[in-house]
Order: C-alpha cells, then sequence, then structure tokens
C-alpha cells in the first residue's frame, strides 16, 4: 500500500518531510492513534489539485493553536508545495488530506495524512439523510482540536447504526452541530443555524454567504431539539460532503421527507459557484 503519513517538522521557514509509520495504512483514521493531539484541519481536493477556501483552513490551524495556548504560524507556500507533491505521489484523482498541528509533544511540527476522497452515493443528496442526536459538546467550540475526533468516533460506534452523521445536542435542546458537519434547518423560508457553541466550518462560511447572495434570510439561532417536526427542510455541511440534506432526524420527518427547494437552491449555487472559490495547490 501507498504511503499516505508523514511529519513536517520546521526547517529555515519551512518543513523537514519525513515519512511516518503506519507505512501503507489506507486511510486518515489509522493514522489517528499516533498522531499528537493538536489542532487539525480536513479538507478535500477538486480536480486534483485545488482545495475550497484553502486559506480559511490555514488560519483555523492558527487560530485554534492561539486558542489552545500554543501559537503556531504556518509557513504556507512551503506547506503548499509539499501538500502538493503529496497529492501527485498518492496518484488518486481526488483526495482528502488531513493536517495536524501537534501541541502536545513538539508544538509546531505539522502531520500530514491523505486517503483516496470518499464521498456521500449520489442517491443519498436526491432523497437526504437519516439522523439521530445525541447530548454531548466540543469542550472548546470555536478551536478544532483533534482530541474530539476519538470522542466522536466512539460515538458513531456506540450509534448501533451505520449512521452518515449524528448530530450534537446541548443540555437544553439545542441541536448545535453534527460530529464532522454544520447543521441547518429551514422554517418558513429562513435559515436556521447554530451560532454560539459550535465550530464554525470553512464550508459553513462558504454557505452563509451563498445564502446572502440567494437572498435567503439567515438567523444566527439553533433550532431546539422539539421543533424538529416544525422543519420545513434541513441539510448539514461540511468539505467532503458539500451541502447534504436531512430528511429524518431521531425518526420523524422533516417536512415532506425529500430535500426542500431552499435546499436544491443552494446546492445547485454551490457547484456553480465552486470555481470561484477554488485555491491551487
Amino acid at each position: 500500500m501507498k504511503q499516505n503519513f508523514w511529519k513536517l517538522q520546521p526547517d529555515a521557514g519551512g518543513y523537514r518531510q519525513t515519512p511516518v509509520e503506519p507505512f501503507g495504512a489506507g486511510s486518515i483514521a489509522a493514522t489517528q492513534p499516533v498522531t499528537p493531539e493538536g489542532a487539525y484541519t480536513t479538507f478535500r481536493t477538486y480536480d486534483r489539485f485545488f482545495v475550497l477556501n484553502l486559506s480559511q483552513h490555514f488560519s483555523r490551524l492558527e487560530e485554534t493553536s492561539q486558542l489552545a495556548g500554543h501559537p503556531v504560524q504556518i509557513h504556507r507556500p512551503a506547506l503548499k508545495n509539499i501538500l502538493s507533491t503529496i497529492i501527485t505521489d498518492y496518484g488518486e484523482a481526488e483526495s482528502r488530506l488531513r493536517v495536524t498541528v501537534d501541541l502536545s509533544r513538539t508544538v509546531g511540527e505539522l502531520y500530514v495524512a491523505i486517503e483516496s476522497l470518499s464521498v456521500p452515493a449520489p442517491d443519498l443528496y436526491q432523497r437526504g439523510i437519516e439522523t439521530i442526536t445525541e447530548v454531548m459538546h466540543r469542550d472548546n467550540p470555536k478551536a478544532k482540536l483533534s482530541g474530539f475526533l476519538a470522542k466522536a468516533a466512539e460515538t458513531k460506534r456506540e450509534a448501533g447504526k451505520d449512521y452518515e452523521e449524528i448530530l450534537m445536542v446541548d443540555e437544553n435542546g439545542n441541536i448545535l452541530e453534527g460530529l464532522s458537519s454544520n447543521f441547518y434547518g429551514i422554517r418558513a423560508g429562513k435559515l436556521l443555524t447554530a451560532e454560539a457553541g459550535v465550530l464554525s466550518g470553512t464550508t459553513r462560511t462558504y454557505v452563509l454567504g451563498l445564502a446572502g447572495e440567494l437572498d435567503i434570510p439567515v438567523a444566527l439561532e439553533a433550532v431546539r431539539q422539539d421543533e424538529i417536526r416544525m422543519l420545513d427542510e434541513a441539510f448539514i455541511t461540511s468539505t467532503s460532503r458539500s451541502i447534504l440534506p436531512v430528511t429524518v432526524i431521531d425518526g420523524a420527518k422533516v417536512g415532506n421527507g425529500l430535500p426542500g427547494p431552499l435546499t436544491r437552491r443552494l446546492m445547485t449555487a454551490f457547484t456553480a459557484d465552486l470555481k470561484r472559490n477554488l485555491e491551487d495547490l
């Protein structure tokens, strides 16, 4: 199997790249147990060497490091060159990558893992997905720290069913976000999404901008768990899923049980507008 995991050590304004075991692990998840805890970001490629809002991913690594009390500056040109080489050598048409900043062992070192891109099946975008809720939250909601990944993986294992996503709910019944996505409800033509207590994903920022361009009203407030049946539509966003409709939550049908018109409108706009925000590695 191909090498898919590297350590990058800061070196004279750039990085020195070293392969790290497990060699040929094949998946990002397999590398996580031997990755130091720290700030992380995950993204997918488009047309092999383009990433949606790549600069925001780098900025979030720096912001999370700052919030964790270990400020780290990313050497962006050097990192982009290394990522481009990694993608070239890996040889897949499209890839998913995770960059982690070590904040626990040798602060400032980076770890990069890559795998072949896997996205939800096309029929899920046509019929939507079923989700459930779980009472839990990030300890530091505005910081994307890798310690949360093990907690999220355990939650999915304990669900008893292979759900595409699980939604986190706080103690007051507010739907916050997914384990690896942001959540949105639509009611009476207004887009609702939590602001407090959630990680503001790069795709979320992009989608909220699209909503503004389409004159879709947005309220930065959480949908309550007891309001699920009042929703007309719902969806999640993430870098790998883009916009994915949600049609069942905790067994309750959302709207008429099919992806709604505003969700479909946003999905169409996302695809049409995508190239304007892609950054070349």
